[in-house]
């Protein structure tokens, strides 16, 4: 006969059984492991992975005994963790008495995290409230977690009738309950299912009144969220919230009601939200920019003069979101609709794109004139000083241009870069030595929230080695700072060490910042598919910070974060073994599949660098919407015009990187001249 299902599962829950009678005191404050003790730790890197890698109840316990080296080891604790989140992982019975002695033991450390969220889900779903409520920590909590609290807490009321129970119109319910009700009820997004019990319950008692209902609503609206404020507003009269319920409709359906109102003239204008008037227009300015300023402008006649439209909604202010929609489309009405806006309206990013519309039309003057009046904090950044330059110099003043130049090139970062390049010089980085202290080191290193990373480092698991280092980096001074990431370089961890000397910002420290691990493979995949090697680490490091075992939300896995679609069909035509998720996981897979990979956006985009890395961030897609539409554009100009602020940041940053790991392959002056092709009109080929 066989065996139930909770009783195949019996093995994994006698291995963590003892938990609910160990002394602690060795979990608490775990003892250094020593850098040689690769055995245990190979022991527990096959407990872990046998556990991640169960495909059924059936195979729950199949994890083996712990030896002693290994119930002794500093990441015990973590195994403990992933043994008892085994069984919830099937919806099999949790051993509630051992997971609650081990979050009682161990309270809020990282190992704990995982294992809380998903037994306190677990929990939720039994409706077992008290267990749930006593381990349950708010600054550990999402939305579902908060609410489903709320369903504990109510739970626990007492029933109706008896002393202190909550009654008709909520005037004897707790206080806090309701604080807590309406605290994570007042927001503009929507929220998990777990929470529509919870707010019924809190209707039913009158605590949502009207008042609350219009300001939820109107919240909602901010947020562009115009169904959830429909549903709040049908709780209420149809006549009550008349702003609100217009501005819906202009959320919806903005071109009918704007020229609604256009035709009803300033009476009726007046009487909207000017949010509501802003949030419309600036939702047609970006979807069609073109098409929205002649509407705009016949809005804002019959508005009459002057027009008594309040901020956000006053001509200047909506003229600017249709002319940074037209920015954004990069078309050539650009410079004219940001001419029409009153300098009262502009604020830090239409400053910004009003420059970066007249760059793209060549309109040099105008960009020179814009940038000269920028406020002074703008103006003394590094990007715009490079742009003042060259505009000057398309402006037959080239000794000013290059004063200009001279100056930055001696800074660190992009802009720096491209002065070089406009000099015709090679970039030297300018790096410095932070300071040494052994001692210090040894000091970090004994910690054992330290020692913890660097098992885990080693261990191959990146993500809690992270986290941990996360956690013990916080609270440290700059001086400990430099000196963890000195120790974290020393394992081989390469993203702890660019994190910690990134929060200490210690930027021109190039041995730190810029390590160049994975060499032979690296060097390898360049020698396969003709990329260089520098270009190769820069992607590494934009994209994974060195991370072998790297996976993003979009399952983009390891060093050079490939899909693993992605990575099949290059691998197909490039006649290489078809890698598996765990292939790319392996730096000489991924670096070669990788660096392929970008030798085909090179061919597909006429080797111009800059459109490749465009598209490896963003997609081909958005890529094509981005080529301009007649003439050859400088690749600074496009750059500074790519619309996703992130990715235009990678470009950017990709370039730096790639001259500091050419400096530090052979200590040459750094030229970018293959960098920075002109973007054609016919480059890239079609959009799929």
């Amino acid at each position: 006969m066989s065996q139930p299902p909770y009783s195949r599962h019996a093995a994994v829950l006698a291995l963590a059984m003892p938990l609910a009678l160990m002394a602690t005191a060795r979990a608490q404050a775990p003892t250094a492991t020593s850098p040689d003790n690769a055995a245990v730790r190979a022991e527990f890197v096959q407990q872990i992975e046998s556990l991640e890698a169960m495909p059924s109840p059936a195979q729950a316990g199949t994890t083996g005994e712990a030896s002693a080296a290994l119930r002794n080891y500093v990441l015990y604790p973590y195994l403990e963790a992933q043994r008892l989140r085994a069984p919830l992982r099937f919806g099999l019975v949790a051993d509630d008495a051992a997971i609650g002695a081990l979050l009682k033991r161990d309270g809020d450390l990282p190992w704990t995290r995982e294992l809380r969220r998903d037994w306190l889900v677990d929990l939720a779903k039994r409706r077992s409230w008290p267990p749930f409520l006593a381990n349950y920590l708010e600054p550990r909590a999402d939305s579902r977690l908060r609410c489903e609290q709320l369903n504990a807490l109510i739970a626990s009321q007492p029933p109706p009738g008896a002393p202190n129970a909550s009654t008709g119109g909520g005037a004897q319910a707790p206080d806090p309950l309701r604080t807590s009700v309406l605290e994570l009820w007042m927001t503009g997004a929507q929220l998990p299912d777990a929470c529509v019990a919870p707010f019924e319950w809190a209707k039913a008692r009158g605590w949502f009144t009207p008042d609350l209902l219009e300001k939820r609503a109107k919240l909602a609206l901010q947020a562009g969220n115009a169904e959830l404020a429909d549903f709040l507003l049908r709780s209420l009269p149809p006549e009550s919230a008349p702003q609100l319920r217009s501005w819906s409709r202009l959320l919806r359906a903005p071109e009918r009601e704007l020229d609604a109102l256009t035709a009803a003239g300033p009476s009726l204008m007046l009487a909207q939200d000017p949010e509501a008037i802003a949030a419309a227009v600036g939702k047609l300015g970006r979807r069609d920019p073109l098409g929205t300023t002649p509407r705009l402008s016949a809005f804002i006649a019959a508005c009459g003069r002057p027009c008594a439209l309040a901020s956000p909604a006053t001509p200047g202010e909506l003229r600017r979101e249709v002319a940074l929609g037209a920015a954004w489309s990069r078309l050539p009405q650009s410079v004219a609709a940001f001419r029409m806006v009153d300098d009262a309206a502009l604020d830090e990013r239409s400053n910004e794109w009003r420059i970066r519309a007249a760059l793209w039309a060549g309109d040099w003057q105008q960009a020179n004139a814009w940038i000269a009046s920028l406020p002074p904090a703008l103006a003394e950044q590094q990007r715009w000083r490079y742009w003042r330059a060259r505009a000057l110099a398309q402006q037959d003043d080239p000794a000013g241009a290059r004063a200009i130049w001279e100056k930055l090139a001696t800074e660190t970062g992009y802009y720096p870069l491209l002065a070089s390049y406009r000099l015709d010089r090679g970039y030297v980085p300018i790096p410095t030595v932070s300071p040494k202290d052994p001692a210090l080191q040894q000091q970090l290193s004994t910690r054992p929230g330290m020692v913890r990373v660097r098992e885990l480092w080693l261990a191959g698991r990146n993500e809690w080695s992270s986290l941990e280092w996360g956690e013990q980096i916080g609270s440290l001074d700059n001086a400990q700072l430099v000196q963890a990431a000195r120790l974290a370089q020393t394992w081989g961890a390469q993203v702890q060490t660019v994190t910690a000397a990134s929060k200490a910002q210690v930027f021109n420290d190039l041995e730190l910042l810029y390590p160049r691990p994975f060499e032979i493979e690296v060097a390898a995949a360049s020698r396969a598919s003709g990329v260089p090697a520098n270009w190769i680490y820069a992607v590494m490091r934009q994209e994974s910070l060195y991370d072998p075992r790297a996976r993003s939300r979009a399952d983009a896995l390891g060093l050079l974060q490939m899909l693993l679609g992605t990575a099949r069909d290059t691998a197909r035509r490039q006649q290489q073994p078809i890698p598996s998720a765990a292939d790319l996981f392996r730096p000489e897979i991924n670096t070669r599949l990788g660096a392929l990979h970008i030798r085909e956006l090179l061919e597909r985009y006429d080797n111009e660098f800059v459109m490749v890395l465009g598209a490896y961030n963003a997609g081909p897609k958005p890529v094509a919407r981005w080529q301009p539409s007649s003439a050859s554009l400088d690749a600074d100009v496009w750059i500074e015009n790519v619309p996703y602020n992130e990715t235009r940041s990678y470009i950017q940053r990709v370039i730096w990187h790639s001259a500091v790991f050419g400096w530090r392959a052979d200590g040459t002056p750094q030229k970018i001249d293959k960098l920075m092709h002109a973007i054609t009109p016919t480059a890239g080929g079609d959009d799929s």
